[in-house]
């Protein structure tokens, strides 16, 4: 918006687009209708309207709810400056309320780790790192297993895994 509070003739004329696109009219007739010279006019003279219409209640609402949050402060200011803790949790509140409604809270900071491969180093390098480390976990869990058995007295089989074949050596 420019800022610029409109003649009450455009609010009217702007008025009468809003209320001609919700019957359904094309933006055409609309323009023929209210006396702009091409359809484009009349488009912009519904958005114009509509971003007026959003943005003035949104602004009346914030400082509608801000004066509420003075008066509670108000009210409460006194009790929770004189120690009284019940009223400065409310007056803290009422500080926090208001602050999110200005949007002057600082953003909070997230903290995120992305790990990628900038391709530096071999990437042949990286995929045998990542088998010796499976591996090494794969043994670790074949390892605690002879040691389960051994603990509940069972004999130790010398039979390998099958191979990737399906095959078993003795």
């Amino acid at each position: 918006m420019s800022g610029k509070t409109p003649e009450p003739a455009q609010i009217d004329r702007e008025l009468a687009v809003v209320n001609l696109r919700r019957t359904g009219m094309t933006w055409q007739m609309i323009a023929n209708e209210v006396g702009y010279a091409s359809p484009a006019g009349a488009w912009k003279a519904y958005e114009r309207a509509c971003a007026r219409t959003l943005e003035e209640p949104t602004a009346e609402a914030r400082r509608i709810e801000l004066d509420r949050l003075d008066a509670l402060q108000f009210t409460y200011w006194e009790p929770a400056i004189q120690g009284n803790l019940r009223a400065a949790d409310y007056v803290l509140k009422v500080i926090d309320r208001r602050a999110k409604i200005l949007g002057i809270d600082a953003p909070q900071k997230i903290q995120a780790e992305v790990v990628t491969y900038d391709g530096t180093g071999s990437l042949d390098a990286e995929v045998e790192r990542i088998a010796r480390i499976i591996d090494a976990a794969e043994r670790e869990a074949a390892d605690a297993a002879i040691i389960e058995q051994h603990s509940e007295g069972q004999p130790l089989s010398l039979e390998e895994p099958p191979s990737a074949e399906g095959t078993t050596t003795a």
